[in-house]
């Protein structure tokens, strides 16, 4: 039987069985693409994700109460996941592409600035809950397209779509994102592994366990300690026996390269406690546990009182001295704090803090 297809004024014939029609779109992965000819947008089918191996951490927690408020709710809902390369928020975003399309709803990534008028009519002709990701969002979309994608996220349409955006730097996202659960109703920093995830990847994969709370230990020195550096730190273990301070000698995991890694002061020279104000630098950037670290204070001059010889006076005039500090010296390393104290020879004593980001403690408020 002849089909005759109507697109605007325009006719084509067609069979039934190149038509190919579907009452709804297939569960798998899309993306989206624009017809300059037809002038129109449409949705062309692309390789699904794969996640390979053991998840580790709570990824696999996250994407079910993340799918299952999804499923709860009238209204589309927003969820974006932030942090560098390597954090684990790609793996969960595929990781709720996959578990949604198990339960027959399809993905869409949009990889291109596609906004405005004619985009969002498109994606509200889908009618059917769909999970739609917008994959490295602030380097996507500039600031004027940002704004554009405020309409789509408001949730004023009635089709259900997940929108999942990740972004290195949530910063760089539009200001009327953060903060309004109407849009974005869940935001997850990815700031590093947690010492759980450590434990149990190097119990799987690290041939020689004696170095487990090393490895923890060298986290605690880094802002966002990721997955890459604990996989790369392994591998290099297992392949040449190394200890993990061995191992980073060479490896491109570097505490100084982070912005955030950087250690609060406190020295006693001597065993003897001096005022913060008389230190040269109340903060320390670096790697504790590689090279030499050399801190300097005011020493001033103090002699005895002609009248009393009892009393000790502090004249006005004063010099640096200097505490020098080995990779021998290294006493301790308090890794639930990030502190590193160190004891030498001349009973000088350094505490190096790790100064960690600004932010709340939930359970403590």
């Amino acid at each position: 039987m002849t089909y005759f297809l109507k697109s605007g004024t325009r006719f084509n014939v067609s069979t039934k069985e190149a038509m190919d029609l579907h009452e709804a779109l297939p569960a798998g992965t899309y993306t989206v693409k624009f017809d300059k000819m037809a002038g129109c947008f449409y949705l062309e089918q692309i390789d699904g994700f794969e996640v390979k191996g053991k998840i580790y951490g709570d990824t696999k927690r996250n994407a079910n109460r993340i799918l299952n408020t999804f499923n709860d709710r009238t209204a589309s809902t927003g969820v974006m996941l932030t942090g560098e390369k390597g954090s684990g928020k790609t793996l969960l975003a595929k990781m709720l592409s996959l578990d949604a399309q198990a339960s027959g709803v399809p993905t869409i990534v949009i990889n291109e600035p596609w906004c405005g008028e004619a985009f969002n009519a498109f994606m509200q002709m889908i009618e059917q809950p769909t999970v739609i990701l917008f994959d490295e969002f602030e380097k996507v979309y500039d600031r004027e397209d940002q704004e554009k994608m405020l309409t789509l996220l408001d949730g004023v349409y009635p089709s259900k779509k997940l929108f999942i955006i990740t972004c290195n730097d949530k910063w760089r996202v539009n200001e009327h994102m953060r903060n309004r659960p109407g849009r974005i109703f869940y935001m997850m920093d990815f700031k590093g592994l947690e010492q759980d995830f450590i434990i149990e990847y190097c119990e799987d994969n690290l041939k020689n366990k004696t170095h487990i709370q090393a490895v923890c230990k060298i986290a605690t020195m880094f802002d966002q300690f990721n997955f890459d550096m604990l996989k790369a730190m392994v591998e290099e273990m297992n392949r040449y026996n190394e200890t993990p301070q061995q191992s980073m000698k060479m490896l491109n995991t570097r505490p100084e390269f982070s912005g955030e890694a950087r250690y609060k002061v406190t020295l006693q020279p001597g065993g003897l406690d001096i005022a913060e104000d008389l230190l040269d630098q109340t903060e320390w950037h670096g790697n504790p546990l590689t090279g030499r670290i050399n801190l300097e204070y005011k020493q001033y001059e103090a002699t005895a009182n002609p009248t009393n010889d009892n009393e000790i006076s502090i004249d006005d005039e004063w010099s640096w001295e200097t505490c020098r500090f080995s990779q021998e010296d290294l006493k301790q390393i308090d890794s639930n704090n990030g502190k590193f104290i160190f004891i030498n020879e001349d009973g000088d004593r350094a505490t190096l803090t790790k100064v960690k980001e600004k932010g709340y403690h939930w359970d403590a408020f």
